[in-house]
């Protein structure tokens, strides 16, 4: 199959289920392998805790993730955190959305998919109020959450472990 467009598979995004998460799981696992994270007992680990959380988030709405299918297949995922946040001055809600978990099957990818469902995504949050959105960009993804407008900004992280 042509990368090209116009040969690119009819796509459906739908919102998941709890009877998707193996494979938001998946996706998951997938995306840390892509960014070269190879200790296999630790990503078991991360997928066996997440798992417990994302039935529980996906059910009070606190998760929210879908999914892209092309040719009866799941091809790609993203998802939504809403976590509780204070509120700042130019956002008066207690609330925060972080997308994280975009990930396309390599044959599926440079199709338009992951912009797709970033778009699915960002006019999702545009739609419940929120005032941004943010992530953490892998180097793949970093230019077309810029094309999508994403600023870098200035967030720093400290490991404690």
């Amino acid at each position: 199959m042509s990368d090209g467009p116009e040969h690119s598979p009819t796509l459906h995004i739908r919102i998941a289920t709890l009877d998707d998460i193996p494979e938001i799981l998946r996706q998951r696992r997938r995306m840390y392998e892509d960014m070269n994270y190879s200790d296999a007992d630790a990503l078991t680990g991360m997928v066996s805790v997440s798992a417990e959380y994302l039935a529980k988030a996906l059910s009070n709405g606190s998760f929210r993730a879908w999914l892209a299918s092309a040719e009866d297949r799941v091809v790609a995922g993203g998802a939504i955190v809403i976590s509780p946040w204070p509120a700042h001055p130019y956002d008066q809600e207690c609330r925060r959305a972080t997308i994280l978990n975009v990930y396309t099957h390599p044959e599926y990818r440079r199709r338009g998919i992951a912009r797709t469902l970033m778009q699915t995504m960002i006019d999702w949050c545009r739609r419940e109020g929120f005032v941004r959105v943010s992530l953490h960009a892998s180097k793949d993804g970093r230019s077309l959450y810029e094309s999508l407008g994403f600023e870098i900004g200035n967030e720093m992280v400290l490991k404690l472990r």
